[in-house]
């Protein structure tokens, strides 16, 4: 029976991957103990280095490749403001503020210039009343009205 499709390429991935030959060249290796393509005899004699060190190698390249691969959550991670972009933005509210009510003052005085009388009082007494007072006796001829 054949296989449609490509044809799986295992550790020839590596070669299209960003970075230096020696580091493609151990990657490629473990990734063929991995497969069962190469021994490790035989990957510790390409690597020049004791079995002891290749398994711990091996650990740690499918330690990180298996740390990559785990749920993280969606989109970009929210960053702490530094303390320069906090005192920027009090200062960019202050400024607005300060603006604002220059804009009121402005608009104060030329109101003020323009309607001279506006802001002073009139002349003519007000209606004097007095106030009510909570104790007053109730006059006893006046019906209790209510609606």
């Amino acid at each position: 029976m054949t296989r449609r499709g490509r044809k799986p390429t295992g550790p020839q991935l590596v070669e299209r991957l960003d970075g230096s030959q020696h580091a493609k060249t151990r990657l490629k290796v473990i990734l063929e103990t991995v497969s069962g393509q190469r021994t490790i005899a035989e990957a510790c004699a390409e690597l020049g280095i004791h079995e002891t060190m290749f398994h711990k190698l091996r650990a740690v390249v499918l330690q990180t490749a298996l740390d990559r691969l785990e749920p993280r959550p969606l989109g970009r991670p929210r960053q702490t403001p530094s303390p320069l972009d906090v005192r920027l933005t009090e200062l960019e509210g202050e400024n607005l503020r300060l603006t604002i009510d220059l804009k009121a003052a402005e608009v104060r005085r030329e109101l003020a210039e323009r309607l001279p009388g506006l802001g002073q009082r009139a002349e003519t007494p007000l209606k004097k009343t007095t106030p009510p007072t909570r104790n007053r006796p109730r006059n006893p001829r006046r019906r209790n009205r209510r609606p």
